[in-house]
């Protein structure tokens, strides 16, 4: 399964993960989406995130590092295939 250690980094790159959506998608957004009032979305933030991102990793809930790797590389590889129009062409719309 993994270490304490390896699962604490995993659950803080997680709950980084989580926070930054918060903020994208903005508190009073996110309180109105879950039913619940804004302050409370605060309170989460001081604490539930941690815990619930640490019950995430030791569940090993999402996608793997390597896994993600791989589809990167494969990704790369298939968007470098297509060719870049020469002068004068245009890629067909």
């Amino acid at each position: 399964m993994g270490t304490i250690a390896t699962k604490s980094k995993k659950a803080a790159r997680i709950e980084s993960a989580l926070l930054n959506k918060l903020a994208l998608m903005g508190q009073k957004t996110f309180a109105r989406a879950m039913g619940v009032p804004e302050y409370q979305v605060s309170r989460w933030k001081n604490g539930f995130f941690s815990q619930v991102s640490m019950m995430l990793a030791v569940l090993e809930y999402g996608i793997e590092d390597d896994e993600m790797a791989e589809l990167t590389k494969q990704l790369a590889d298939y968007l470098t295939k297509e060719k870049a129009p020469k002068n004068g062409e245009f890629f067909e719309a």
